[in-house]
């Protein structure tokens, strides 16, 4: 990862998976409680979120995706549950919800500055001035061909050299 690239990981709070706990602790005298518990807190540990300045990694157990900030429409947090809620990410082409997070108004906040910064970035580096290139275009082709022909013993080495210093202009 560049230096200059910044880079934050959130994971679920244990207050989204509040009924999952509640039923696992209820039914422990059935095993099936304990069962429930274990689930739960796999499912919460395997659930991340890494968020960069140029792109969110979303890590759910095996199934990993990554979302260009630039391709972020809109940040919508949704309703809070026990002092945690989502945030749901649009894109052009899908939605991914982020779950369980606190503090999910800011970070949505937070999230459509980063994505503003981004588009700034992109803009800025579309319009930076192309690099000029030292030769003409196609000049270095044909100052190929003129090679392979003086090395064939095609051209004698005092027309190569003639013909090569008009490359060099």
């Amino acid at each position: 990862m560049p230096d200059n690239q910044k880079s934050i990981t959130l994971e679920p709070s244990w207050k989204a998976f509040f009924w999952n706990y509640f039923f696992g602790v209820i039914l422990i005298p059935i095993v099936i409680g304990i069962y429930i518990l274990f689930r739960t807190r796999k499912k919460q540990k395997g659930i991340s979120y890494t968020i960069t300045n140029r792109k969110i990694t979303v890590l759910e157990g095996n199934y990993s995706q990554n979302i260009d900030l630039a391709d972020i429409r809109q940040a919508v947090p949704g309703e809070l549950r026990f002092g945690v809620g989502p945030i749901t990410l649009k894109t052009q082409g899908r939605e991914i919800e982020l779950i369980g997070l606190e503090n999910p108004k800011g970070i949505a906040a937070s999230i459509e500055k980063a994505v503003e910064a981004e588009l700034k970035r992109i803009e800025s580096e579309k319009q930076a001035k192309p690099r000029e290139t030292e030769y003409e275009p196609g000049s270095m082709d044909r100052l190929d061909y003129l090679t392979g022909l003086w090395q064939q013993g095609l051209m004698s080495e005092e027309d190569y050299e003639k013909e090569r210093q008009k490359f060099e202009k």
